[in-house]
């Protein structure tokens, strides 16, 4: 354990022996963060992920910079489905921890196979649908799209959970629990899941049985004598009466059985050849797919192998790649000042035809809001005199978008008054030129003769 403060390594008293800060309440925030991330750990070993997840959260509520216990929730993540929360996971757990950190490998692992990429989006999509499909009444198409979505990343355990929903309202309880069983077998304690089955149970009429006392017999003291007494003990004739009937009954119809067997057998031995007939066709059908996805895979790998001989382009198309990754998370989390902080980090011509197309369609989407949000950040900064912030979001602001006179005027006005003279004079004089016959330019021009 280190010293928040220095950096230095802490003994057992409750300050730091190089800075001297009190590092009693520090201490214990790393223990308590560190009580969730193995209760966590303990619940995810038996498949508790509901629960490991509650834990986890709360170790990272108690100290964000827990990487052990990010790490495991990206996991958690990950084989509940959600690749992409998986990834912000481990994104932040990289920025936090960057050597040695296991993020690094779950990060590689995902990379290393693009078409894994491909198939996270397409589940999105298709999941989507299923959703837009349930909002129409559309309940068959939206189970084929389910379907679907399963089909290439089965664990995601959202899209068994609708599925299973579907089949109640459509009144299919057998293959509605069948799909409620798979969640269970993923994630034992899901909170969803248990209700669904527990409706099922309902609407199935299945009860839990109830415990029946059999008492064979009573007791009671006369004098000094105990007196034991059966309980139940009278003429069963009549009952045996009825059983002979029903013996009678059941050999007739065992007999009819007999005499009918044959030709039920006949008709299902029919049925079931059929099915193997189609069963075999679709057979055929899903082994040419797997061939052609072998021969596709491996040239795949062909061409793996020979980007790997370009090791530096390699390295710097795997940091822009990284770098798109980590923005393409923040902006689905609509978070624009990551976002454009990751594309900027991005050297565009590293990526590929595909890559380009997908950072400028980001980047087109989270200019116009960045603008806006960098100019109100930049001028809340100038009024309350933080001259030094001021400028770096002003002038991103105009970087972005060369109209903003506003934004350049206030952003000349900063480096005037954090004492700047030599970029006051051309940011006065940029407002000059690009504003002409404005306030600002008349303003600027003013300033600029006081010089």
């Amino acid at each position: 354990m280190r010293c928040f403060n220095c950096g230095a390594v802490l003994k057992s008293t409750d300050y730091c022996g190089i800075c001297g800060v009190d590092v009693k309440l520090y201490r214990r925030m790393l223990q308590l963060s560190n009580r969730y991330y193995n209760e966590g750990l303990e619940k995810a070993r038996v498949r508790d992920l509901t629960g490991a997840a509650v834990s986890l959260r709360q170790s990272l509520k108690v100290n964000k910079r827990n990487t052990d216990a990010r790490n495991l929730l990206g996991l958690v993540y990950f084989e509940t489905g959600d690749v992409v929360d998986a990834l912000t996971q481990w994104i932040i757990s990289k920025s936090f921890q960057k050597n040695k950190n296991a993020a690094d490998d779950y990060i590689k692992a995902i990379e290393d196979n693009p078409s894994q990429l491909q198939s996270i989006g397409t589940t999105i999509r298709k999941y989507n649908q299923s959703l837009i499909y349930c909002e129409q009444g559309s309940y068959d198409l939206a189970i084929i799209q389910l379907k679907k979505v399963l089909s290439v990343n089965y664990h995601l355990l959202d899209a068994h959970l609708l599925l299973a929903l579907l089949y109640i309202q459509t009144e299919n309880f057998e293959r509605a629990r069948t799909e409620v069983k798979r969640v269970l077998e993923v994630d034992r304690t899901n909170t969803r899941a248990l209700r669904y089955q527990k409706e099922l149970d309902e609407r199935q009429g299945k009860q839990a049985p109830k415990e029946e006392e059999h008492r064979d017999s009573i007791s009671y003291v006369s004098g000094n004598e105990t007196i034991i007494q059966p309980v139940g003990v009278r003429d069963n004739s009549g009952l045996h009466s009825v059983l002979n009937v029903l013996i009678g009954i059941v050999i007739g119809a065992a007999v009819m059985g007999l005499l009918i067997r044959p030709a039920i057998e006949s008709s299902q031995n029919s049925e079931l050849n059929q099915a193997v007939a189609e069963y075999s066709d679709q057979l055929d059908s899903k082994t040419a797919a797997l061939e052609s996805a072998q021969a596709e895979a491996e040239s795949l790998r062909e061409e793996a192998e020979a980007a790997t001989q370009a090791s530096e382009e390699a390295e710097t198309e795997l940091e822009s790649y990284e770098a798109l990754l980590a923005a393409y998370v923040a902006y689905v989390e609509e978070d624009t000042a990551t976002t454009l902080e990751q594309l900027e980090q991005i050297d565009r011509e590293t990526l590929s035809g595909s890559g380009q197309t997908l950072y400028d369609q980001i980047y087109e989407e989270v200019a116009q809001s960045a603008v806006s949000s960098l100019y109100a950040s930049g001028y809340a900064a100038y009024q309350s005199g933080d001259y030094e912030t001021a400028i770096t979001d002003l002038g991103k602001c105009y970087e972005l978008d060369a109209t903003q006179g506003d934004a350049l005027y206030f952003l000349a006005r900063s480096y005037h008054k954090s004492g700047d003279t030599e970029n006051v004079k051309v940011y006065y004089q940029k407002v000059i030129d690009e504003f002409p016959n404005t306030q600002k330019a008349i303003d600027s021009q003013s300033f600029l003769d006081s010089l």
